[in-house]
């Protein structure tokens, strides 16, 4: 497999984010690695707290969340998805599919990191790879924190009767103008869905990774992986994960905000169906868009360590 390695120069001085890079090999699926990169700051001894961003951003969107819990004594992990931030990028778009995502996630976090007790928190695609992943490690996840995304799910024993998923006509549209743009420059399209006005350093941040157009593949692939039709592989492989995740009765909180554009009752995906959802009612911030932690870091990181400490009370 052919993959690009964006060099180090382009992380230079980046706005609020101080965090030192590393490095783990994970298969490509074809006899050769892939090198995923992860921030890890906070005492080594702490309980792991795993951040896994989704498209079109990378660890970057947690930089005002790594240092809150670090300071309160949690292990930060935040890793870049294949194909995003400082990890490797596949340069074909038939390199990605969310079954390789949730494979290289469980190689890095599991098998290589080896980490027991971790709690996670998901955003966008990371909730939909983090939670297929956490199905199959439920004794190593301490806790679960869901924001802004959802699970979809197509039960394989019933008939598909229109290929086309209901509501998904604007996601339709979506993946044509994506699939005929080599150059989405979807840093720009971030800054247009927060309602803050996020400054010009912050865009360069999550722009930084991606020097010219011949790196943008795996964030374009995302965009076509978007379930808009009744076939695609990933809603079967998801129920058969929901199967799993209903014996999953540790605390799991739903962290949304109210002017999430994408996803604005995704946690109705997975409560009350996944049981450690049941004891925790929805947390809705105010004033925040799909990219929350742009909008309302300091309401996240409160919620975030209000929910954690509560667990270990």
């Amino acid at each position: 497999m052919k993959a690009l390695r964006t060099p180090d120069a382009c992380f230079d001085n980046l706005a609020d984010f101080p965090f030192a890079a590393h490095y783990v090999d994970v298969s490509d699926m074809e006899g050769g690695t892939l090198r995923m990169a992860y921030v890890d700051e906070g005492p080594r001894d702490g309980q792991p707290v795993v951040m896994i961003h989704g498209n079109p951003t990378w660890s970057y969107m947690w930089r005002k969340l790594i240092p809150v819990l670090a300071e309160a004594g949690y292990r930060a992990i935040a890793i870049d998805l294949i194909g995003m931030g400082r990890s490797d990028k596949p340069s074909q778009m038939s390199d990605y599919t969310i079954a390789r995502h949730e494979a290289w996630v469980k190689e890095a976090l599991f098998d290589k990191l080896d980490l027991k007790g971790a709690h996670f928190i998901l955003h966008d695609w990371g909730g939909i790879i983090g939670l297929r992943a956490i199905a199959d490690y439920q004794d190593r996840t301490a806790s679960i924190i869901m924001s802004n995304t959802g699970f979809p799910v197509l039960d394989p024993d019933k008939p598909i009767t229109k290929m086309a998923r209901k509501g998904a006509g604007m996601l339709r549209r979506f993946q044509l103008y994506i699939r005929l743009r080599k150059n989405w420059q979807h840093w720009k399209t971030l800054r247009r869905l927060t309602i803050t006005d996020m400054p010009a350093e912050d865009v360069a941040g999550f722009a930084a990774p991606y020097p010219d157009k011949s790196y943008l593949t795996g964030n374009r692939q995302f965009t076509q992986l978007l379930p808009t039709r009744n076939d695609n592989p990933m809603l079967v492989e998801n129920w058969h994960k929901l199967q799993k995740l209903m014996d999953f009765e540790k605390p799991f909180l739903t962290l949304y905000s109210d002017k999430d554009q994408v996803a604005p009752r995704g946690y109705h995906s997975v409560r009350p169906i996944i049981p450690g959802t049941r004891d925790y009612e929805p947390v809705i911030l105010k004033g925040g868009s799909h990219f929350l932690l742009e909008d309302v870091p300091e309401d996240y990181a409160r919620e975030v360590l209000a929910f954690l400490s509560g667990i270990s009370e």
